[in-house]
């Protein structure tokens, strides 16, 4: 029943919250001396933006009074933008982000002073606050004021005034440690001391945004007894805030929204300058979260027979908890009580070898608080070694092997042989030999165990193939210019040297080359390999006449003319070709002409590429080929009059011809003045002026027109043309 009730009172609190979710919960105001009586004025104002959208103020007025309280001059201050705050350190406990959000609006203006006696005072000023709050009265009817005043000082020692680091968290947990660093910086290096003090109220409903804000003195906001500036939220212990680190502690007992103001004074030469105040609002929630503590330990964690990996007395803690923000180890030594961490992931050295039990506690303190338990063996370290291994040849490979490291005399061992190994498995320290049946790369693996540990090692073992030459080649005969590729089928043996000799005059040194003969002819082929470790030596083979390379005929083809127009599109093609036993002429067209030369007429306009290909008596052919460009006419015919009367002959006025890529005309009356033009042939004009609304008469008219041909030249034609009604 009471957590039923804790959760309905939760949601309407956030109901609370949401509805005046525009509402600024916090702020202050601070100024840094730039010199030359010129200062920077910083505003921070924070507002909940769960629903509410609400504009902030554009401008922000921000008031300048003197000692004797007369308004200097208001400083409009232009909306920046805000942005998201970030969550920071808040309650572990407290997983509803959904239900989170603050924004930051910083407003920044750099204001020219006067020096004055007394200094000034800086202010601004905004209503209301939420409704919901408990510990002040009339809440929506109550504004808040953010002032600070620049000293008389300021402007001789150049003084700027202190600033609060980060935001408090708004949600708080109810049952749930407070702990907030509420510090501040000072750019001038001056003393600070921190307390708890009076929030300011200022404006109000009918006037929520003076201008400028009202002067001073303020008046503080009025406490619910038994709340006040220094107990201004249920707890147990009652808050704090320590003078001197400005750290916030507290224990909230009760579910709500309350008002908080923390004072940071700067003194010099215990000189008082100037006081921050910053007043802003503590959600007080139920918070449901579950945390989940979990911890690894791979050093030293034991296997399942008992066993462990021993590394010495350092051991690595890994976290792998679940929501989890903070941290209390303890690894376990008797009799000790330092043996303690809060950090993530702790490494401890532990003081004597044995077996401990690792404790974590993630937020401890806090509802949500989890321990889990780790029992580590912490043993001198184990090394596990197998000797080095040099690769040996297949032919009489024997290998030795031996087990090396740090171990007792009591260790025991276990060897494993992959691939075809003369065995598989030993116990001994140093097995008998082990010799493979076949070329390859094999794996062997030794483990070392004694009363407590475990460690192991593994090595690859080489077993180098017998030297021997055997290859393919793709195309052994081709016509030049030809590509051959080698087709390496020699084990391809680790540290082996190739050498390729390719009949030509050129070599290679790759396993597998690809060689490009330029001439034909027939050729020799040798390989040579060569090897310095495992079968160690040299074998060299020689393949004659291996590579035919056969000739090829020479194509030829000439084209009389190669440009003609598509009036007289005749052009003769005359195969030149030499060497061949056959050959025949396309066109261009795709037909195929078996003749030494033909004249052929093409039909339409546009660039051909006539062909002739040529075959030898080695089966070989060439091709040869000439651009045959077969140009459109240009031509163009205008009329010297026309007569739109509607019997059908002559009724329009355009210019027509061939090769045309681009057109306009313009038709211009007597006087000049433009009364038809078109972008297209297929556009005349029919007599008509001012895009169709009147009808021109009988006389004559002047007319341009610009064409551009298919050779992308532009052409102007101009004249006059006789309209008859």
């Amino acid at each position: 029943m009471r957590l039923r009730l804790l959760l309905i009172i939760t949601s309407l609190v956030f109901q609370c919250l949401s509805l005046n979710a525009t509402h600024i919960i916090g702020g202050e105001i601070y100024y840094d001396c730039l010199g030359n009586n010129q200062f920077r004025v910083v505003l921070k104002l924070y507002r909940d933006c769960l629903l509410g959208q609400a504009p902030y103020d554009d401008p922000a007025n921000v008031a300048v009074y003197n000692s004797q309280g007369a308004l200097i001059r208001n400083i409009e201050m232009v909306f920046p933008g805000s942005s998201l705050v970030p969550q920071g350190s808040i309650n572990p406990c407290y997983q509803d982000e959904a239900n989170l959000c603050v924004e930051e609006a910083i407003y920044e203006e750099i204001v020219t002073l006067p020096p004055t006696s007394g200094g000034y005072t800086l202010v601004y000023q905004r209503c209301c606050r939420n409704q919901s709050i408990l510990n002040i009265n009339d809440p929506g009817d109550t504004g808040a004021t953010y002032m600070i005043n620049i000293p008389e000082s300021a402007f001789t020692d150049c003084n700027s005034s202190p600033r609060f680091n980060i935001f408090p968290p708004i949600v708080l947990c109810i049952n749930d440690p407070l702990q907030f660093d509420h510090s501040a910086t000072d750019p001038d290096g001056d003393s600070l001391v921190y307390s708890f003090c009076d929030p300011f109220e200022g404006a109000s409903p009918d006037d929520p945004m003076p201008i400028p804000p009202g002067p001073p003195p303020y008046n503080f906001v009025n406490f619910i007894a038994p709340f006040s500036a220094n107990n201004p939220l249920p707890s147990n212990p009652i808050p704090n805030v320590d003078p001197s680190s400005g750290q916030l502690t507290g224990f909230p007992t009760q579910i709500g929204q309350y008002v908080v103001a923390v004072c940071v004074s700067e003194y010099r030469d215990g000189i008082l300058l100037s006081t921050n105040k910053r007043d802003f609002q503590f959600n007080v929630v139920n918070c449901s979260g579950e945390s989940t503590a979990s911890f690894e330990a791979p050093t030293a964690e034991i296997n399942i027979d008992g066993s462990v990996f021993c590394n010495g007395l350092s051991v690595n803690f890994i976290d792998q908890s679940e929501n989890a923000l903070f941290y209390l180890w303890d690894f376990g030594v008797p009799g000790i009580n330092t043996d303690i961490s809060t950090s993530q992931n702790p490494v401890y050295v532990y003081p004597d070898t044995g077996r401990y039990i690792a404790t974590l506690i993630v937020n401890p303190g806090y509802s949500c608080a989890d321990t889990t338990f780790l029992q580590v063996g912490v043993y001198a370290e184990l090394v596990a070694d197998i000797n080095g291994i040099d690769g040996q040849c297949i032919i009489n490979n024997s290998f030795s092997f031996g087990a090396e490291g740090d171990f007792d005399a009591d260790a025991s061992f276990f060897w494993e042989f992959s691939g075809p190994s003369s065995y598989s498995s030993s116990s001994q320290m140093n097995p008998p030999a082990v010799s493979y049946s076949e070329a390859g790369s094999f794996e062997a693996y030794l483990s070392i165990t004694t009363t407590h540990c475990l460690a192991f090692d593994t090595i690859e073992v080489i077993v180098y193939p017998e030297l021997q030459i055997d290859l393919d080649i793709s195309d052994a005969d081709a016509c030049v210019p030809a590509s051959i590729e080698f087709d390496n089928l020699s084990p391809d043996s680790p540290g082996a040297i190739y050498l390729w000799n390719f009949g030509d005059g050129n070599t290679s040194n790759q396993y597998a080359p690809v060689h490009f003969y330029e001439e034909p002819g027939v050729y020799d082929i040798q390989l040579s390999v060569e090897h310095v470790i495992g079968c160690v030596g040299t074998v060299s083979e020689t393949f004659p006449q291996y590579i035919r390379i056969r000739p090829r005929p020479d194509a030829g083809i000439d084209a009389e003319p190669s440009e003609v127009d598509i009036l007289d599109p005749t052009v003769v093609l005359y195969d030149i070709s030499s060497g061949q036993i056959s050959s025949w002429i396309n066109p261009g067209t795709g037909e195929e002409f078996f003749e030494s030369s033909i004249e052929f007429v093409y039909s339409d306009t546009g660039n051909y590429t006539a062909m002739v290909v040529a075959l030898n008596s080695e089966g070989c052919y060439d091709t040869a080929s000439v651009i045959v460009r077969v140009n459109p006419v240009f031509n163009v015919y205008i009329p010297n009059a026309f007569s739109p009367n509607g019997d059908g002959i002559n009724e329009v006025f355009i210019a027509k011809g061939e090769g045309f890529v681009e057109f306009s005309m313009a038709i211009f009356d007597r006087w000049g003045d433009e009364i038809f033009t078109s972008k297209s042939e297929e556009v005349p004009w029919d007599g008509r002026a001012n895009r169709g609304s009147d009808i021109a008469q009988s006389g004559v008219y002047n007319y341009k027109f610009w064409i551009t041909d298919v050779f992308n030249t532009e052409h102007v034609f101009t004249g006059r043309v006789l309209l008859i009604r």
